[in-house]
This record gives structure tokens, C-alpha cells and sequence, in this order.
């Protein structure tokens, strides 16, 4: 179980994860969180987990995402991770997204900053 807290900076609403994140914790987070975001979101991984989610469960997150984030021109969506697993895991979610047609971009960083710069430019 991960100890998830939300944060608003300007437009953008960082998640951050502490722990293993199970998909039910991410299911929660985007039906019962979501409604605060008011253009980009940064899941943040530094010191967070999700080894644990499978391709089908990110199928489900990415129509969840779809359904419950409110519109945003030009809005993106980063994730932070320092351990490779974690990378690899949000690198493959992005790619996901893409294929999948979701209206935002979505990309992987291994660090905080560079998410911040890449959600402002």
C-alpha cells in the first residue's frame, strides 16, 4: 500500500506516490482526485512503486484518465521515476497513451525539474 498526497502548483497537480502503488490506489486517485486538476498532472515516483500494475490494468487506467481528467488546452502529463523498473513501467504507460489516442501527451522523466520544464513549455 502507498501513502499517495496531491499537491497544486500554478496548473499543475502533482500525485505523490510513497510505496507500491496498487492499480485499486491509481483507480482511486483518478476518480476521486482528478476533478482537482486544472490543466497538467505529474505523477511523482521518486519514492514510489508501481512494478505491481500489468498492461491490462494500464489499459483500464488510460480510459479512466480519459473519462475523469477535465479538458485542459494543451495540457501534458509526466511521471517521475529514479529507479530504471519504475522508468521503464511509465515510459511504456506513455506510449500506451499515445497509441491509444489520448487527447494529452504523456512522458517519463527521471527527474522532478525536468517534468516541471517540459508540463510549462
Amino acid at each position: 500500500m502507498a501513502a499517495v498526497t496531491i499537491q497544486i502548483q500554478n496548473d499543475i497537480m502533482i500525485v505523490n506516490v510513497v510505496g507500491r502503488l496498487s492499480f485499486d490506489e491509481i483507480v482511486d486517485t483518478i476518480k476521486h482526485r482528478y476533478d482537482m486538476v486544472t490543466c497538467h498532472v505529474l505523477w511523482d515516483f521518486s519514492r514510489g512503486n508501481v512494478g505491481d500494475i500489468t498492461t491490462e490494468q494500464f489499459k483500464q487506467i488510460l480510459a479512466l484518465a480519459k473519462e475523469y481528467r477535465p479538458f485542459c488546452e494543451g495540457a501534458k502529463t509526466a511521471y517521475v521515476s529514479t529507479i530504471d523498473s519504475n522508468f521503464g513501467m511509465t515510459r511504456m504507460f506513455s506510449t500506451m497513451a499515445e497509441i491509444a489516442g489520448l487527447p494529452y501527451p504523456y512522458k517519463a522523466f527521471r527527474s522532478f525539474e525536468e517534468a516541471v520544464d517540459w508540463l510549462r513549455e
